[in-house]
């Protein structure tokens, strides 16, 4: 196995075509089939089948993909650290954010990165928590924003701010006064919207609930705080989110949020790099710029 073999094969299963991955790749069809085979006939897998659609991924094709994706980032990665500049960082990075963490960040750091960075650029991929931690350990992206990631001995995490959680509810119909405190042994008591698991505010408010010997009443399980936020307007319910994420909402004023306490109910924001392979000058300073504008405090040390 060979790194052109790999970039062949993603190649062919991006585009679905042998004919589209030769012209993009300006190499002979031949040819360009002749090295996917090998790599199917050295793995002793078939990674692509044939359909009357085009070219498409096999059970074994996708795994590979993702560890082939992985691999020719981090090649990339390893080239552009050889070729940095001192005076400004080169290459690109590539940032995985929760959709609430995103639309904050994407906001305030594009123009500062462009400012500072002028040879570099930058993505952000919007995505579930446990699609980040994944895509930190194959090397699909270079730095994770992750609410409460689980422990990991190949992620190194860097704790940026804890959010408060709030029960919120319709306004026009709270079940309790807006001055009440929420307990976690009193969520049981509520009618509530939730994601659905392992989405990381479903497993936080289930384990405050048991932990204080409740039971959540989970009336409806919906994924994306703008849906969950209508359905609680409309009254179907509550649910329980951090006051920025209501704050952004466009119907803010007509939602109720009690904060969840004795004791406090939070949320922590992490930055989480990989562990098993270097991070690059770009990487260590766009951290920095996520720690300025989402408030994170400590410094990124460099390995």
């Amino acid at each position: 196995m060979n790194l052109k073999q790999l970039e062949y094969f993603v190649q062919v299963a991006e585009m679905g075509s042998f004919t589209k991955a030769a012209a993009t790749l300006s190499v002979a069809q031949p040819a360009l089939s002749k090295q996917v085979r090998q790599l199917e006939v050295e793995l002793r897998h078939t990674l692509l089948h044939r359909n009357g659609r085009g070219i498409g991924l096999t059970h074994e094709g996708n795994l590979l993909f993702a560890h082939a994706k992985g691999i020719l980032e981090q090649v990339a990665r390893a080239r552009q650290e050889l070729n940095d500049s001192q005076q400004s960082p080169i290459g690109k990075v590539i940032i995985g954010a929760p959709p609430s963490a995103g639309k904050a960040l994407t906001a305030k750091l594009v123009t500062t990165f462009r400012e500072k960075f002028p040879r570099a650029s930058l993505e952000i991929i919007e995505a579930k928590s446990w699609s980040i931690h994944e895509w930190i350990l194959t090397g699909r992206i270079d730095i994770g924003i992750l609410y409460d990631p689980r422990p990991s001995s190949l992620i190194e995490v860097i704790p940026l701010e804890d959010e408060a959680i709030y029960l919120v509810s319709a306004a026009a119909n709270p079940p309790l006064p807006k001055s009440r405190i929420v307990r976690p042994r009193d969520l049981g008591k509520y009618p509530l919207i939730l994601p659905s698991f392992p989405h990381a505010m479903r497993a936080l408010v289930e384990a405050a609930a048991t932990e204080a010997g409740a039971r959540l009443n989970v009336v409806l399980q919906m994924e994306g705080a703008h849906f969950i936020l209508e359905l609680v307007r409309q009254g179907h319910g509550c649910t329980t989110l951090p006051v920025h994420v209501v704050q952004e909402s466009r119907f803010a004023n007509k939602l109720q949020l009690n904060v969840i306490s004795q004791p406090r109910l939070t949320r922590q924001l992490t930055i989480a790099v990989p562990l098993q392979r270097p991070t690059t000058r770009l990487a260590r300073e766009t951290i920095k710029l996520i720690q300025y504008y989402l408030g994170g405090k400590s410094e990124f040390a460099s390995r």
